[in-house]
């Protein structure tokens, strides 16, 4: 009788690779291994509430995808995920995972999560409209000012918005990071984990942000990944900044005019690794990490990392399957910054998503939105006695 193994993971491009008929990932494992591998894939909104019954053992997947650095200490802290084993053997390499990402899998020096793809951002452009707002090529690295004031210029461009901005309730705090960092603040303190954003700068940045809907579709407050993604492959927006998991999907048969598009690093960036983790409640440990070693390998992070667009291993970006990825890797060796791995981080940022977007759609002034997320955050640390 076959072994069964239950796998629950986020529906990001990455992922489908996964089960995509087209290159029989799991279908070739469960046959020379005669199992049976269900992989569950949940899309975004609905896959933390469904992560979460799996860890408290309300539901029996032996595997879930996290969101490294977001929720790995809170859920290694709560128990809720076992240390993995990487295969001993040469041809894993784990050394070919790139060192940035290796980090944010580990706490205190022991490997919780096998690294399946680093969303980050990056900046897309349309390079004939662009060149001709900055008076010449575009650099590599691009800063959020520079970034405003090519969306003025390139906006009513041949019918196009400036930019898309991925300002649904469920994006907008990490769309709005990047302009946070190009003040010179974080949003939460690297040491004591409080907030930082209710500042005078942190005001200048989100006013900066918010500028930005003058030049992006008018309904931009409702913008997730698909959203943005259309409105760029359509010639709707000259300007996008998406993730680096995106850009397989973006950069698609159905994007007009590939060859105008450029690529550009956000200096201010912010990124996190997706990997997948073994619960502790899971009675088939040995049969996740031995799954989960194959599914990370080198071969198959080609495959996953061409089809997203994000590989995590340096052998996959040295390929040169698609022309971001020297942007994309040296965004993240140098560049990208994830969060500081705190406590109850996704219960922390929450007030951020709210109240962001309350400023971003008119009910709210920014002031009022950072003072409101502040106050939350500090009542939630404050009950929880982290403050």
């Amino acid at each position: 009788m076959f072994s069964i193994l239950k796998v629950l993971a986020v529906g990001d491009p990455a992922v489908y690779a996964y089960s995509d008929p087209r290159y029989s990932i799991i279908d070739t494992y469960n046959k020379a291994k005669d199992m049976h591998v269900h992989f569950k894939i949940v899309p975004w909104v609905d896959y933390y509430g469904m992560m979460m019954e799996a860890l408290e053992g309300k539901t029996d997947f032996d595997v879930v995808m996290v969101a490294g650095h977001l929720w790995l200490k809170d859920f290694i802290k709560k128990g809720y995920i076992a240390e993995v084993n990487y295969p001993k053997h040469q041809s894993y390499n784990e050394v070919d995972i790139m060192e940035e990402i290796r980090n944010e899998v580990t706490f205190e020096g022991k490997p919780y999560l096998y690294p399946s793809f680093c969303d980050g951002h990056i900046l897309l452009y349309r390079k004939s409209l662009a060149e001709q707002a900055f008076g010449g090529k575009l650099p590599d690295v691009l800063d959020t000012d520079t970034i405003i004031s090519l969306a003025e210029k390139m906006h009513g461009q041949d019918g196009m918005a400036g930019i898309s901005l991925k300002a649904h309730e469920s994006e907008i705090f990490l769309d709005f990071l990047p302009f946070l960092r190009n003040e010179g603040i974080d949003a939460f303190d690297g040491e004591s984990s409080l907030p930082s954003f209710n500042q005078e700068k942190g005001l200048q940045a989100l006013e900066k942000y918010l500028s930005l809907r003058k030049f992006a579709p008018e309904d931009s407050h409702t913008y997730g990944n698909d959203e943005v993604r259309k409105a760029f492959q359509e010639k709707r927006s000259a300007l996008a900044i998406t993730w680096g998991g995106q850009l397989g999907f973006v950069m698609d048969d159905r994007c007009l005019e590939k060859e105008d598009v450029g690529f550009a690093i956000i200096p201010t960036a912010w990124n996190v690794t997706w990997g997948f983790a073994v619960n502790k409640n899971s009675a088939n440990k040995e049969l996740a990490n031995e799954f989960l070693g194959y599914l990370t390998s080198s071969p198959i992070d080609r495959v996953v990392g061409s089809y997203s667009g994000a590989p995590v291993r340096k052998s996959s970006y040295e390929t040169g399957d698609h022309e971001w990825y020297p942007i994309l890797q040296e965004s993240i060796s140098s560049y990208a910054k994830p969060l500081p791995k705190m406590d109850d981080a996704g219960d922390r940022m929450s007030p951020l998503y709210t109240h962001i977007h309350q400023a971003f759609i008119g009910k709210i002034s920014p002031a009022e939105a950072l003072k409101a997320a502040e106050d939350e955050i500090l009542k939630l640390m404050s009950g929880r006695n982290t403050l």
